[in-house]
């Protein structure tokens, strides 16, 4: 059994899809667990009499007080062998650092309690930039981090939310930021932690309503030439397709050799290049006029660690190809 908090969102929902194609039953934890029933519709959910009975739900606020969350979590982690932890705020508030930073620690001790093997933590690539650190230069999961209280200083709620709980998450397994261990007690009773750290991430998604989230309207803007139509950014994005970010997840969690921090990137594309995958997607897509200025080196990454868990990735083309493909369902456009 595999528990999912936040089974209902646009990365949880492909996270449970992708485990009950493996073969995993699954425990879908959220808040409204209700707004998740659809789940039981996905492939491989169960057919005939048994249909949808791969799926069961527990209703979890994360934000409640502690002494009541430990109790929910032993409760809602009982008899799973992984955690996927794919809940989260992303609103530039302060209080989204205690929110983010309480769920991942009382996740891992629940876990701890309840003999859990594995916990993988969705957080972000807004956690892996060191100040002044140079796109040109490659960026590695073990040394490169992000400096919370500078995010902090700069209202970066978000980003510092995720950094910090990261740090936590590894101080609660017993383990510093480089994934070594530092206490081997500690180390020893916890599960083995892993963490996905992702940027933009696109494709199609499986809740049946409204599109939404922050990464699809966003991009759906773009596409229908709302934002960005003046001239094509001078800038990169990193990105990933939603299914091949749950395969990371999933992955991480069956590769019993897997531990720390892993990239949930393809690679940092130019915006230019994001545009015209979006004009091979669509041909009436009217791509805004090219920037001036020499162009800027995207963010460049060392994904040895992203690769040894042997997920093969989409290319740009084929992402771009469904996520256009699923907004025009959805829009009539």
């Amino acid at each position: 059994m595999a528990a999912v908090f936040g089974c209902s969102g646009f990365v949880g929902g492909h996270v449970v899809a992708k485990l009950l194609e493996r073969g995993h039953p699954v425990r879908g934890v959220s808040r409204h667990a209700s707004k998740a029933t659809w789940l039981k519709d996905l492939p491989w959910a169960g057919t005939g009499e048994a249909s949808g009975d791969k799926v069961e739900f527990v209703d979890l606020d994360l934000g409640q007080p502690k002494e009541d969350l430990a109790n929910a979590l032993d409760s809602a982690l009982q008899g799973c062998g992984s955690v996927f932890m794919c809940a989260g705020v992303e609103h530039q508030k302060k209080e989204v650092i205690d929110f983010m930073v309480t769920a991942g620690q009382e996740i891992i001790r629940a876990a701890r309690r309840q003999g859990v093997e594995a916990v993988v933590l969705n957080s972000s690539g807004g956690s892996t930039n060191p100040p002044g650190h140079k796109d040109e230069d490659p960026k590695n999961e073990i040394d490169h981090w992000s400096d919370p209280e500078q995010q902090i200083a700069n209202e970066k709620y978000s980003p510092a939310a995720k950094t910090k709980m990261e740090l936590t998450a590894f101080q609660e397994v017993g383990r510093n930021k480089r994934d070594e261990v530092v206490d081997e007690t500690r180390a020893k009773e916890s599960p083995r932690l892993c963490i996905v750290n992702p940027n933009l991430i696109l494709g199609p998604q499986l809740d049946p309503g409204p599109v939404n989230g922050n990464s699809l309207p966003m991009f759906a803007k773009i596409y229908r030439g709302e934002s960005m139509n003046e001239k094509v950014p001078n800038d990169s994005m990193s990105i990933i397709d939603v299914r091949d970010l749950a395969s990371i997840f999933v992955a991480c969690a069956e590769n019993t050799s897997a531990t720390g921090r892993y990239f949930g990137v393809n690679r940092s594309f130019t915006w230019s290049d994001i545009l015209d995958a979006i004009k091979h997607a669509d041909s009436s897509y009217e791509k805004p006029p090219m920037f001036e200025e020499d162009p800027k080196t995207p963010t460049q990454f060392d994904f040895t660690r992203r690769d040894s868990l042997g997920v093969k990735l989409r290319n740009l083309d084929e992402t771009m190809a469904d996520v256009i493909e699923y907004l025009k369902s959805k829009s009539k456009i």
